[in-house]
């Protein structure tokens, strides 16, 4: 006779079984699926927050608090496949008949073990040879035969290697392409050099290429019983080896200011620069094109009458405004020549001399330097750096009280055995005129797609018609060939007499911000950044409080060449909340003033005489001189972790002269003053994994935060989707921190922000938390730690254990306390992540009725 209280468990779990079939047949599974489990209530709310303490630059301490994460208490296959590279049996280049082994990493995106198949030899796509055979291996190292199978099963966040064998055709030409396709998806639309990854698969249109997921049969290698929800996957990647690319010369030029003589007075029209142009040909291809660097030989040019003379030539305009001061030394083995045609003509193919003594250098249109072929007639990649002076000076019948010196030196010569032309302009560190992405040289085209032009590309005349105009991003604006965009970019120096002053951060008056004003000046975006205290009960999002004051240092710079007196005053200030009160204080001198949402006042006042402002006397030229700015914010000041932003303060510093401007109409720099109101802001977002629980449904698998929380979210559009996670499933949280303070970004001498000694801590039990405790009473934590998956790359975790969250253990299921310690600084701009899993309280599975 049975035992009729195992008839009875029977019986329910044939009733629950009977219920869940008919719930999946309606779609609705995951709503009510936590109801029939075992162990945690359905229902059940976790709640978790993040708290987290830190420091600034001054020392000042912080605090932080997360967004609150909630889940309640209810299988995807996933798989990418990514090229690795491939190994030739016969060296670095590829020839016709060469054994080729094309590698790809074929991974478990998903949540929980799957097998992949790996099709057919005769199924896996080759452009320019033939497949001989696939392999795979668990660890990259040891191969076993695969054709037409399933592999192994892989556990989830896991990889498996399949490596493709190939004959490279024996007919195969140069600058062929040897292209091997595993796997059956289309282009990706973003990016055309890969496949789609993780794609459904079109089960009416199956094709025979396709590597896809096999899902476990039952709970076989740890899988959960059932189909994926979200069905069969596949996906695809390609890479190609080219065969026996052909050479192509990487040659660069810079050019860089090393000397600025003023000759000791005022006057501009005696001045003189020196420039350095430098010739280096890559050893190595700088471009990321997989290109062969080849030896720079000469082009063709007019030298001394005779055409097509066969030089390399190195080339650099004279500038507007300028002459050359002094005939150049060459380097050894070279010569110096000049053109005195019109600079709209282009270099290569102007009229070429040699200097002699009746050469008038205030003709002197284009300055060159030329190899002398009885030593030499070409330059080896990775060959010593070639450096060439040059002197100019500023015409003596200028009259400006400013001149702006500008202009791009230019080198051109071919690759050895080629046919076209290499040319490249100064200003960047980019070979062959190619661009920051790897972009082909303005005008080239590339037939067969091996990144070498096809054609000559586009000569410019290297000569700047109106200097100035030109963005300060479109320039080598810090005279180290660090420019971007294509072609180059001209070296810029304003040599004036005019009255100018540079305000900054304390010490660095000529700091550069991260961007450019309308006329390309970056110096008045520069800025001192500092943060108030945050107390831990005003540190929870959406929470505003009376800030205290922030102190700030800058320094102003007479940086004309007479001596002026610098007067001061804050000024428009978006964004800042109304009734902060500014202080500017020199010499013993304090003026207050208030922001009232428009405008700047004193004493309630609208500023309109020079009394009103900070004006100090007889500053030399050339000398810097520090001031006081003390920002008190008001009450009721958001923080600026919801914001998004700090409260800046513009403070500009002008030449007072004789015609009262208040700053507007004077030569006037600006300085920001910002202060934030805490600046590490914390995101917590949640997910979750199957594990060994019921499969995981829409939206429930994707890190988003619940609610929606705007920055760091990813996918704000998501994070209204409740968590639903059921016994077995994981819940994976992660804390998205991030110093959201302004960076520099290209910018100089800024006061930046840094997040120091950051400690973020995860307390199960604390506060509004219950993540680690008993709330439905059945003498089990709804949910334990998951082993080994508490990580910040960026820190070091500590673990407590214990009702009170007060013991330190080492790892075990009942850690109830994490303790994030971030090893290093968190910098502007900056982001980390801590990640822990808990797992939700599944008990152990009663007999199965065979047992009974």
């Amino acid at each position: 006779m049975k035992c009729p209280s195992k008839v009875k468990n029977k019986q329910s779990k044939l009733y629950r079984s009977l219920i869940t079939t008919l719930l999946l047949a309606n779609g609705i599974f995951q709503l009510v699926a936590p109801a029939l489990a075992d162990g945690t209530a359905a229902g059940q709310d976790i709640s978790n927050t993040a708290t987290a303490t830190y420091k600034d630059d001054s020392g000042n301490d912080l605090n932080a608090t997360s967004n609150t994460v909630t889940v309640k208490i209810a299988e995807v296959a996933g798989i990418t496949i990514t090229k690795q590279n491939y190994e030739d049996d016969n060296g670095d280049e590829v020839e016709p008949g060469d054994k080729l082994k094309f590698k790809f990493e074929i991974k478990n995106v998903g949540n929980d073990p799957t097998k992949f198949h790996i099709p057919d030899k005769t199924n896996v796509g080759i452009t320019n040879g033939t497949v001989d055979s696939l392999e795979y291996s668990l660890n990259g190292t040891d191969w076993i035969p695969i054709n037409d199978q399933d592999t192994p099963s892989i556990d989830a966040g896991k990889s498996i290697f399949v490596r493709v064998n190939v004959t490279v055709k024996n007919d195969a030409q140069a600058d062929d392409k040897v292209t091997v396709t595993l796997g059956n998806t289309a282009v990706d639309p973003n990016n055309t050099e890969l496949l789609l990854q993780n794609q459904q698969r079109d089960t009416p249109n199956e094709n025979p290429g396709d590597v896809y997921t096999v899902d476990n049969i039952g709970t076989t290698n740890g899988d959960i019983d059932g189909n994926p929800a979200n069905g069969v996957r596949e996906a695809g990647a390609f890479q190609t080896a080219t065969v026996k690319a052909k050479k192509y010369a990487l040659a660069t030029i810079f050019k860089t200011k090393t000397n600025y003589e003023n000759a000791g007075t005022a006057k501009i029209n005696d001045d003189s620069f020196t420039y350095d142009l430098t010739l280096k040909v890559e050893g190595t291809d700088t471009t990321k094109n997989n290109i062969i660097p080849g030896t720079l030989v000469g082009t063709k040019i007019n030298l001394n009458g005779t055409p097509d003379t066969i030089r390399i030539l190195v080339s650099d305009a004279i500038p507007k405004d300028t002459e050359l001061a002094s005939v150049p030394t060459p380097p050894t083995n070279w010569i110096a020549v000049y053109t005195e045609d019109a600079v709209t003509t282009n270099a290569n193919t102007e009229q070429w001399k040699t200097f002699t003594a009746a050469t008038d250098l205030s003709k002197v249109k284009r300055i060159g330097f030329v190899n002398d072929p009885t030593a030499f007639t070409s330059i080896e990649p990775n060959a010593p750096e070639i450096k060439f002076p040059i002197k100019i000076k500023v015409k003596s019948d200028v009259s400006k009280a400013s001149v702006t010196v500008e202009n791009i030196a230019q080198i051109f010569g071919q690759t050895k055995d080629g046919t076209t032309l290499v040319y490249d302009e100064s200003g960047d560190d980019r070979p062959s005129n190619y661009g920051d992405d790897g972009s082909l040289p303005p005008g080239a085209t590339d037939a067969n797609g091996d990144k070498i032009p096809d054609n000559n590309p586009t000569v410019e005349s290297g000569y700047i018609d109106n200097p100035g105009s030109l963005p300060e991003s479109d320039t080598d604006k810090d005279n180290n060939n660090s420019g971007k965009g294509p072609g180059g970019e001209p070296n810029r120096f304003v040599t004036s007499n005019e009255a100018t002053v540079k305000n900054g951060p304390k010490d660095a008056p000529e700091a550069k911000g991260p961007t450019a004003d309308d006329k390309g000046d970056y110096t008045n975006s520069d800025f001192t950044n500092k943060s108030t205290k945050v107390p831990a009960d005003k540190s929870a999002p959406g929470s505003k409080f009376d800030p205290d004051f922030v102190t700030f240092e800058n320094t102003v710079k007479n940086t004309s060449t007479l001596t002026n007196d610098i007067s001061l005053l804050p000024t428009l200030s978006a964004g800042l909340p109304k009734d902060t009160t500014v202080t500017i204080s020199y010499g013993g001198v304090d003026k207050v003033y208030t922001w009232d949402g428009t405008n700047f006042t004193i004493g309630g006042n609208v500023i309109t005489s020079k009394s009103d402002y900070i004006t100090i006397k007889d500053v030399a030229a050339g000398k810097e001189v520090t001031y006081t700015v003390k920002v008190d914010l008001p009450q009721d000041t958001a923080l600026s972790t919801d914001t998004g932003t700090g409260f800046p303060v513009a403070i500009a510093a002008f030449v007072d002269d004789a015609t009262p401007g208040l700053g507007i109409t004077e030569p006037r720099n600006i300085t920001i003053d910002r202060v934030y109101t805490g600046f590490l802001k914390m995101v917590k977002l949640s997910r979750v994994l199957q594990a060994d629980g019921p499969p995981v449904g829409a939206n429930q698998g994707d890190f988003e935060s619940t609610p929606a929380v705007n920055n760091i979210d990813p996918n704000p559009s998501v994070g209204d989707v409740v968590r639903t996670p059921a016994p077995g499933n994981i819940i994976e949280y992660q804390i998205r921190y991030k110093n959201i303070s302004q960076n520099e970004g290209d910018g100089n001498g800024n006061v930046l922000l840094n997040a120091k000694n950051v400690e973020i801590t995860e307390d199960g039990t604390g506060g509004t938390n219950n993540w680690a405790k008993d709330n439905d009473g059945d003498k089990n934590l709804d949910t334990t730690h998951v082993s080994g998956q508490a990580i910040d790359t960026k820190g070091s975790i500590e673990y407590y254990v214990g009702a009170t969250a007060t013991t330190v253990d080492p790892e075990v299921p009942g850690v109830t306390k994490y303790v994030d310690k971030v090893t290093d600084q968190v910098k502007p701009g900056d982001e980390g992540t801590f990640t822990f899993q808990r797992k939700v309280y599944k008990p152990k599975e009663p007999n199965s009725p065979s047992e009974l």
